[in-house]
């Protein structure tokens, strides 16, 4: 072989080392590979919520709303019982007593709801001071329409007991629902109002042109309004029922207890 081929080969012998050797280099010089992605870290477990302590519905003190019991909720229960509620003195604030106090609420001006504050226990204790008991007059042989004014109610009273309490509504201080005691002297079921042109059905007059009678206006306005002196009642049926048992002659005992 010639000087000129050995120098060829040489050549081509040292590129094909330097080809070979770039990997090497590269490898051993470059950057780590990309570590592939790690699992997440598990969550711990949150501690439960505390348990809330039990709520104690027996109750010793107002207010007192649905669910509530004790000694408290049957004296409500009483009072209520006093004034007519048809409910039974279960010492348990259920469905039929929460629907009582709003009933009494509504009616006495006292606001929505079935919860007794202090200022309905105190209304409620005043109303019902009478514990119930009806004056001497009502309590008579036959039939008696006692009228309480202060517990805006009408007792239909039957040989001293009480058959039926409704709702009542009376005349304003300028037109006042006369007190005393008075009888019926005529009954109308389909009269008109001469003097102010409205319906009065079922209407019985004690005294001039005051009666018991059915109002649409009680009916729909409630406690918002009041009569010309009339004792009002809201419900129809029970206006028709007070005037098929209350006869010509009955008596009307109008009062505040």
């Amino acid at each position: 072989m010639g000087d000129a081929a050995r120098a060829a080969a040489v050549v081509a012998a040292c590129a094909l080392a330097a080809i070979t050797m770039v990997p090497v280099a590269a490898s051993a010089t470059g950057t780590a590979p990309t570590p592939g992605p790690t699992a997440p870290s598990p969550r711990p477990t949150p501690p439960p919520p505390p348990t809330p302590p039990p709520v104690d519905h027996n109750k010793t003190h107002l207010p007192v709303g649905p669910a509530d019991t004790g000694p408290l909720v049957a004296a409500v229960q009483q009072r209520l019982i006093w004034l007519g509620a048809p409910i039974r003195p279960t010492s348990v604030m259920d469905a039929a007593t929460t629907a009582a106090v709003a009933h009494f609420r509504a009616k006495f001006g006292l606001g929505t709801g079935t919860t007794v504050t202090t200022a309905v226990f105190a209304t409620l204790s005043s109303v019902s001071r009478a514990h119930g008991a009806l004056p001497a007059a009502c309590r008579t042989s036959g039939t008696v329409l006692c009228v309480d004014k202060t517990q805006k109610s009408l007792r239909l009273v039957r040989a001293g007991k009480v058959v039926l309490t409704t709702d009542a509504r009376f005349g304003s201080d300028a037109l006042p629902t006369r007190e005393g005691t008075f009888h019926v002297q005529r009954k109308d079921a389909t009269h008109v109002s001469s003097l102010y042109h409205t319906s009065m059905p079922y209407a019985m007059f004690f005294s001039g042109g005051q009666a018991v009678h059915y109002s649409p206006y009680f009916h729909r306005d409630g406690y918002s309004g009041h009569s010309h002196g009339c004792v009002n009642i809201r419900d129809y049926a029970t206006a028709a029922y007070l005037f098929a048992h209350s006869p010509i002659g009955t008596k009307v005992v109008v009062y505040r207890s």
